[in-house]
C-alpha cells in the first residue's frame, strides 16, 4: 500500500506541474497583441492645435505681416502650421496695409514662408482689389507670388492673367501667362 500511497502522490505533483505549466502556455500564448495606431491617430498626437491664434512677424521692431486664423495645427517637427479661414494685413513701409483673407495656408515656421490657397481675396486702403487662387509670401526675398486666375483692379485699371509678383503689396507687379490689362474707359 506504501508503493501504492507514493505513486499517488508523485501522480498529484506531476499532475500539478502540469496544469502550472498549461496555465502559463495559456497565458503567453493569448496574450493580447498591442493594435497599431492609426497614422490620423498618430498625426493628431505629434500636432498642436491652436483656435484663434495670430502669427506676427516684425523687423527692427515694425511689424511686416500679421496672420490670424480660426483654426491652426502646428507640427512640431517640421515647424509648419495648417491655419483654416485665414485673416491677413501685410503693412508697407509707405504706411499701406494690404489686407488678406484666404480659407486655407500654409505657415513654415522656419523660412517664415506662406502659401494662402482655395481663394485668396485682398483689398487694400488705397482701393486695389486682388484675386487668386494662391498666393505665396517668399520672406526672405520679400516678394508676394500669385497664381491661378489673377484678376486685379485699381480705379480705371484692371489687370488678369495667370502669375503675378510684387515686391511691394501690388503698388508695382509682373503679370505673366495671358497677361491681359486694360486702364481707361475700357476697364470698367
Amino acid at each position: 500500500m506504501k508503493s501504492l500511497k507514493i505513486n499517488k502522490n508523485k501522480i498529484a505533483i506531476y499532475g500539478f506541474i502540469i496544469v502550472v505549466i498549461a496555465v502559463c502556455v495559456w497565458a503567453v500564448a493569448t496574450k493580447p497583441v498591442p493594435q497599431k495606431k492609426a497614422a490620423d491617430d498618430v498625426k493628431n498626437e505629434q500636432t498642436m492645435d491652436y483656435t484663434g491664434n495670430t502669427i506676427v512677424e516684425e523687423r527692427n521692431g515694425k511689424k511686416v505681416w500679421e496672420l490670424s486664423a480660426d483654426n491652426i495645427k502646428m507640427d512640431p517637427q517640421t515647424q509648419k502650421a495648417e491655419m483654416e479661414n485665414i485673416h491677413g494685413k501685410y503693412y508697407e513701409e509707405n504706411g499701406q496695409i494690404l489686407v488678406l483673407t484666404a480659407p486655407h495656408g500654409i505657415y513654415d515656421d522656419k523660412s517664415k514662408n506662406i502659401l494662402m490657397d482655395n481663394g485668396v481675396h485682398a483689398q487694400s486702403d488705397d482701393g486695389m482689389v486682388f484675386d487668386a487662387e494662391k498666393v505665396s509670401w517668399d520672406n526672405a526675398a520679400q516678394i508676394f507670388v500669385g497664381e491661378g486666375s489673377i484678376k486685379i483692379t485699381k480705379g480705371d485699371m484692371q489687370a488678369q492673367g495667370d502669375r503675378i509678383e510684387s515686391s511691394n503689396a501690388f503698388l508695382q507687379f509682373k503679370l505673366s501667362g495671358n497677361a491681359h490689362i486694360v486702364k481707361g474707359r475700357g476697364a470698367n
